[in-house]
């Protein structure tokens, strides 16, 4: 069974997913030999295979992903005894460089596999969706305590792709597996503002963006993660020293 989604096309180049999707192979199942011009992963969620690439033979099993770089030529096939399942996302951009090792295969928990195997059966295409769970396989695969600028951008990141919904130091600390009081420290002295502070000069920029369009306060307000339009208009006086108001018509 073979099943894909195209992604629809986001603004920017620092992260572009391009399509996923997951197919339950037959022994001796053979790609390649053959070349992208994007990255490629492929996460096996059962059985086992073989992948050929510049760096040698890997066999690659259950829990397991392999990455395909751009302009590398390879070949992989599905063992004849057990096959595997595997489900796949393509992406290029300038964080997929992150991928530029000499390391083809990893450990990784299965349940990114099994993510991107309901995003395709519901049919699911909206970008944000696959740049979230690629930030989040970066984290898990490359983060350390000892790379916070890494950990920071991935943060920034994610509050930029989030700001939306009800996000909290705790949640987000949640979210990349750190302490709070960690993750507090480290944003602050890197960015020079707090994860607190940095969320709502999100938003206001994000605010300022749509009142200039023409949305009234209260379609602003909850656009950019507000549920109360009070609330809202204090923090936009507080950040801008004016209160909102929209600037023309749509």
């Amino acid at each position: 069974m073979y099943e894909d989604v195209m992604i629809e096309k986001t603004i920017g180049d620092d992260l572009t997913p391009v399509f996923s999707g997951h197919e339950d192979c037959k022994a001796n199942d053979v790609c390649g030999p053959s070349a992208h011009d994007y990255y490629l992963i492929h996460f096996c969620m059962s059985g086992r295979g073989t992948l050929h690439d510049k760096y040698g033979k890997h066999q690659v099993e259950a829990g397991q992903l392999f990455i395909i770089r751009p302009q590398e030529i390879v070949t992989y096939v599905s063992d004849e005894v057990d096959p595997w399942e595997y489900s796949w996302i393509a992406f290029y951009g300038k964080v997929a460089s992150a991928f530029l090792t000499n390391k083809s295969v990893y450990d990784v928990t299965a349940d990114f596999g099994y993510e991107i195997v309901n995003l395709v059966k519901e049919k699911i295409s909206s970008p944000y969706v696959y740049i979230s769970l690629l930030y989040r396989l970066m984290h898990v695969l490359f983060a350390s305590k000892s790379s916070t600028n890494g950990i920071v951008e991935q943060i920034k990141q994610y509050i930029r792709f989030n700001y939306i919904h009800d996000l909290t130091v705790e949640s987000i600390a949640n979210y990349f597996s750190f302490e709070r009081s960690y993750l507090y420290r480290v944003f602050k002295r890197e960015v020079g503002v707090s994860i607190k502070e940095f969320i709502t000069l999100t938003r206001m920029q994000q605010a300022k963006i749509l009142l200039k369009k023409g949305y009234s306060v209260t379609e602003t307000s909850f656009a950019v993660g507000y549920k109360d339009q009070f609330n809202f208009s204090k923090a936009y006086k507080k950040h801008y020293s004016t209160p909102p108001i929209t600037q023309k018509g749509k």
